[in-house]
């Protein structure tokens, strides 16, 4: 027995571990000759990051377009068998739930592509590379390669972005990590993003996405110069051992895309549709109508702080209630202009001007993240003044960025 259990661990270390001869140049250090040159290491990620963007919307895009029609094929479909039931209860179901679930359902050809690009790369160690890359321009906002871990996390969702940042030593470093961390786009806001866009600018919706996420990231490196060199001055050496690549697991990687998809549609079945359901009720009763509803009374309350980013109250309203869920920014549209059969896609260019569709994303992109990326992020940084120092910066930056965004485009359409 003893003999075999030694057989059995020397069979495990042989294809676990790896030896190699003093001296012996292995094929991932002629990778990484290149790769982790600063010279051919930052085009090659920059290239790589703009793949995953480039497949998301080359091949994302059409299928989130084909289940929206079946969705709206649905509605259609159940419209005849409730017209005999009472007018809140059929609205309750097709626009409160079909139309705002639905909505938010369309986007997992999107989030199934970004999912399977990212986690290959996770799985065959290019990551890791990238954070090597990274270092030197994270230096300039006070931070070193390893805070780009955590952040390119945050791409996928900011959460376990937050708990990333756990890898990094220094305090300081933590800190500003973690502050920088709500300013990422996760998929959730990317996926609002690509919706919006795609309905409002049509063909040109590529180019205006790739602007707001470049905004998003100067943003982010601004802030970071700002808080990094200005507030909280900081250095740290960045050691890091760089695994050897090696081939994907596919088995590996199917788990995390499950993971992941699972997590979101189990969100969409509970979060969002819990949301969905108070917005619907809110915006139906007591009359019957949007613009007499409780939620109109208190979206009218808003409304001049919409006047500046040109966003009239439903636009307002839909932005705060992604502070539970980012996705529930496309729920609360489908239920408030009441898409029904029409489609967001083909409500959305009848109700907001460019400007305004430019500044609402803006707004959403650099917004206050979502309700559990806060409590992790207040769990995290065990400090009451930066946490609230942190919601007030993301408040003011998304608010007067959208200002921004506003003028801007409405000044280049003159």
């Amino acid at each position: 027995m003893v003999n075999g259990r030694y057989d059995w661990i020397e069979a495990i270390t042989r294809s676990a571990v790896s030896r190699f001869k003093m001296g012996q140049v292995v094929l991932t250090d002629r990778i990484d000759h290149i790769l982790t040159r600063p010279v051919f290491g930052i085009p090659i990620l920059l290239a790589v990051m703009a793949l995953v963007f480039f497949l998301t919307y080359r091949v994302g895009v059409p299928l989130q377009e084909w289940l929206s029609d079946r969705v709206q094929q649905f509605i259609g479909f159940a419209e005849p068998f409730t017209a005999a039931w009472p007018p809140w209860l059929s609205g309750l179901l097709l626009n409160g739930v079909v139309g705002g679930v639905g909505s938010v359902l369309t986007f997992l050809p999107v989030l199934l592509i970004f999912f399977a690009i990212m986690a290959f790369l996770e799985d065959v160690g290019y990551m890791a590379r990238a954070a090597f890359i990274m270092d030197k321009i994270m230096h300039l906002v006070g931070l070193h390669g390893k805070s780009f871990i955590p952040m390119c996390l945050g791409f996928g969702c900011n959460v376990p972005a937050v708990l990333g940042a756990r890898i990094i030593e220094t305090q300081k470093a933590r800190m500003i990590t973690l502050l920088l961390i709500p300013f990422v786009p996760c998929t959730a806001r990317l996926a609002v993003l690509t919706l919006v866009s795609a309905a409002i600018f049509g063909s040109n919706a590529a180019y205006v996405a790739w602007s707001i996420v470049a905004l998003n990231i100067a943003v982010l490196g601004i802030a970071g110069i700002f808080v990094g060199k200005i507030l909280w001055k900081q250095d740290a050496p960045f050691i890091m051992e760089l695994p050897i690549y090696h081939t994907p697991d596919v088995k590996t990687i199917l788990m995390v895309i499950w993971t992941r998809t699972l997590s979101f549609i189990r969100k969409a079945g509970t979060v969002i549709l819990v949301v969905s359901l108070v917005i619907w009720f809110l915006s139906y009763f007591p009359k019957g109508e949007v613009e007499e509803s409780f939620l109109a009374s208190f979206g009218k309350l808003l409304q001049p702080l919409g006047v500046p980013l040109g966003l009239d109250w439903k636009m307002l309203t839909a932005l705060l209630t992604g502070l539970v869920a980012k996705e529930n920014v496309v729920a609360t549209l489908g239920v408030l202009y009441t898409v029904g059969r029409d489609g967001l896609s083909n409500i959305l260019p009848t109700v907001m001007r460019p400007e305004s569709a430019v500044a609402f994303l803006v707004v959403m992109m650099l917004f206050i993240p979502c309700a559990a990326t806060v409590a992790v992020l207040k769990k995290e940084m065990n400090n009451h003044k930066w946490f609230y120092a942190s919601i007030v910066m993301t408040l003011l930056v998304s608010y007067f960025g959208g200002i921004a965004a506003y003028n801007f485009v409405q000044w280049l359409l003159m």
